[in-house]
């Protein structure tokens, strides 16, 4: 009888349009219940029931209900979901599989299943990349998702690494190529092999991609060459290297071991700034007055330099103040050190005056034994020029 009725069409229409809406964001508790942030001010509650059809950090548009003065919300539409592309931990085996998200407010086990043509066999304990294919505001029944990527299994020591690489679709390998000449193409470059330059790294680092250098000029001020591993000297631009570059960016460091934007036969060797290795760089030529002020002209070229030592940051400090048994294998070098010493204590001074000074805080080192991880802090050196260069 009221089947297609237009006038029960409009009265349900008319009621739809009466019934208070709000838009806002998901914010679970460990309690089951929830709640709807509308803004900084404004929250409804949700209780657990209503909690099952959505997940924490869901946007949504929900009802609002008001009973006995106290206002709750009813999740009705799905604006954005917190989770699409995701990783987790696996439970279960064989066919009956489900993923625990990770994150610290995501509890619950979501089903799941493998997507096809993913050779793996996913076990108990597994670590995963998942797609979320469900949701129960989409008109589905539950949550379900879709592993879509084996990233290593639970005993595995390296899992935060692993994990961390996963979640930010980054690469776990170094890429693959190999370059066997030097592609200047008529570019002229600086001579400064005979120059003292000297690099400033852990001692563990193989890829050195910053060399400096550093003399006195009249009227107390200083000249620094600041000297850049020229990768492009090996990569002719449009090449698979030269892509494969443009889509890392950079070179990813993890505690103890690092993922480089480049093959390692460039990074750690041709590319590297080793000591006694003639090698091509970009450079920068500027002046820094007495108090710390770099002078306008400052000049960028290309050249080829020949790093004469390479040092490490804790025995530099140790040997500025006077501490530790290392010292510099000559003069030329420890005169370079001194020098840039000055560089650093004028730059810090001109900062401090005009400019933001970092907190000195310690540094950590993160190292293992018997699976229990450490962190180990220590005390800042003695700052010293350094300069970043790996970003593409």
């Amino acid at each position: 009888m009221f089947q297609d009725n237009p006038l029960l069409a409009q009265l349900k229409q008319q009621l739809h349009s009466q019934t208070p809406r709000a838009e806002g964001v998901v914010k679970a508790t460990e309690k089951g219940f929830g709640f709807l942030e509308v803004d900084a001010q404004k929250s409804y509650f949700i209780p657990p029931p209503q909690m099952k059809k959505v997940m924490h950090g869901d946007r949504i548009i929900a009802v609002i209900h008001s009973e006995k003065e106290r206002e709750s919300a009813e999740p009705e539409e799905l604006v954005e979901p917190f989770l699409t592309r995701f990783v987790g931990k696996v439970q279960g085996k064989n066919d009956r599989l489900a993923i625990v998200p990770d994150h610290p407010l995501l509890k619950d086990a979501i089903p799941c299943r493998a997507a096809r043509g993913l050779n793996h066999e996913f076990k108990e304990g597994d670590w995963a990349v998942a797609e979320m294919r469900r949701h129960p505001l989409k008109g589905d029944r539950s949550f379900y998702a879709e592993l879509t990527q084996y990233i290593t299994f639970g005993d595995d020591h390296f899992v935060p690494w692993w994990v961390t690489l996963a979640r930010h679709n980054l690469e776990k390998e170094a890429p693959d190529g190999v370059a066997t000449e030097i592609l200047d193409e008529g570019l002229v470059r600086e001579d400064l092999t005979a120059l003292d330059f000297v690099t400033i790294d852990s001692a563990s680092t193989e890829d050195m991609d910053d060399a400096l250098f550093a003399k006195t000029l009249p009227d107390d001020k200083l000249q620094l060459i600041v000297a850049i591993a020229d990768p492009t000297a090996w990569i002719a631009e449009g090449s698979k290297l030269d892509k494969a570059a443009k889509i890392r960016a950079f070179t990813n460091y993890l505690p103890g071991f690092n993922i480089p934007m480049l093959p390692r036969e460039l990074s750690d060797d041709l590319c590297s700034l080793r000591a006694n290795e003639v090698r091509p760089v970009l450079a920068c030529r500027m002046t820094l007055s007495a108090d710390g002020t770099i002078e306008d002209n400052i000049e960028f070229f290309a050249a080829t330099i020949e790093s004469k030592a390479k040092l490490v940051y804790d025995l530099v400090s140790d040997w500025l103040e006077n501490t530790g048994d290392w010292k510099p294998e000559s003069e030329a070098i420890a005169e370079q050190v001194r020098l840039l010493a000055q560089i650093c204590q004028r730059r810090g001074e001109w900062r401090h005056n005009h400019a933001l000074v970092f907190k000195d805080r310690p540094d950590y080192r993160l190292f293992s034994v018997k699976k229990v991880k450490c962190w180990i802090s220590s005390p800042s050196l003695v700052a010293l020029p350094t300069v970043s260069s790996k970003k593409r």
